[in-house]
């Protein structure tokens, strides 16, 4: 059988060169000299008997057979992910860390106190908190579980497995201050909406909310600075009831209803099924969840 002349930690200098293009910033992301590098580099030709990159001014730039090579490459590293995690996968004991990724909306408002009693259960558990809304983190292994907001019938990403939760309504807002300034009902009126991401002046939600007519402006793809922005007085929003219906300074406009437009999905990685610790936390989340189904849902204290 034929035994590989390959350093296989060569191999991670190869990779992080070929993406960056560039052996000093290889170099300072892993925290060695320029010169460890270039020597690894020319260790991995010599073993493979290839030129990969060609050097010049403007970097390292992958020669025919170095593209060839990071397919290899790439699938072997994938290949130690995945052994990683299902190896992982075997742990059954009720400790060590779990790392959560979740938009801040839902850690704020969602996630505590109640986070805080489970780490009062389960002392030897430590959480890690990552706020964003990145899915693929989950799949390079650098979150454990994700707890994401997700428009209607949007697929889970493969492989990851998911868990619906809850049902999200979100309603239109604003300050009273702002309505009296600026009747959002007047056939010419000032009014603004304030904007979520990009800069479509009437996207469908203003469609759908009770001031058609009125555009959109100042957009912003933050919870927490829409809801200081309509308080501030720069304009009406739309923004999930859960949050805002708590918040002061704001209320729902006159005549809205709340309208269930998003869901919220636990996600993890199929190799993770089986770990004790974090099959304790997806059950605590299952169950916070549950119940708070009707504040999700856009039911206001004291209605009927």
């Amino acid at each position: 059988m034929h035994k590989s002349t390959i350093n296989w930690n060569d191999i991670q200098y190869f990779l992080s060169v070929a993406r960056s293009g560039s052996a000093r910033i290889t170099a300072q992301s892993l925290g060695i000299s320029h010169s460890t590098v270039s020597r690894r580099i020319e260790n991995l030709e010599k073993d493979l008997d290839t030129r990969l990159f060609d050097r010049g001014v403007s970097g390292y730039r992958l020669t025919a057979e170095g593209q060839e090579m990071i397919n290899y490459a790439e699938q072997a590293e994938d290949a130690l992910v995945s052994a990683e995690l299902h190896l992982q996968g075997r742990d059954t004991v009720l400790s060590g860390d779990i790392r959560v990724t979740t938009p801040d909306v839902i850690a704020n408002h969602l996630l505590m106190p109640e986070v805080a009693q489970f780490t009062q259960k389960y002392r030897d558990i430590n959480l890690e908190f990552n706020i964003n809304s990145d899915v693929f983190e989950l799949m390079r292994g650098e979150s454990d579980i994700a707890i994401r907001i997700m428009e209607f019938a949007n697929p889970v990403p493969e492989p990851l497995i998911g868990r619906k939760l809850a049902d999200i309504a979100s309603c239109y807002y604003s300050s009273d201050d702002y309505l009296s300034q600026h009747d959002p009902s007047a056939v010419n009126s000032d009014a603004r909406w304030i904007g979520w991401g990009h800069a479509d002046k009437y996207p469908q939600w203003v469609k759908e909310s009770p001031y058609p007519h009125i555009p959109t402006q100042y957009f912003m793809n933050q919870a927490g600075l829409q809801l200081e922005a309509a308080r501030a007085g720069m304009g009406m929003v739309l923004l999930p009831c859960f949050y805002a219906d708590n918040a002061s300074g704001i209320k729902r406009l006159p005549d809205s209803q709340p309208k269930v437009n998003h869901e919220v999905w636990l996600l993890s990685h199929p190799d993770h099924r089986e770990v004790a610790r974090l099959r304790k936390f997806r059950e605590f989340i299952v169950e916070l969840f549950e119940q708070k189904k009707d504040m999700l849902s856009g039911k206001q204290t004291g209605q009927a």
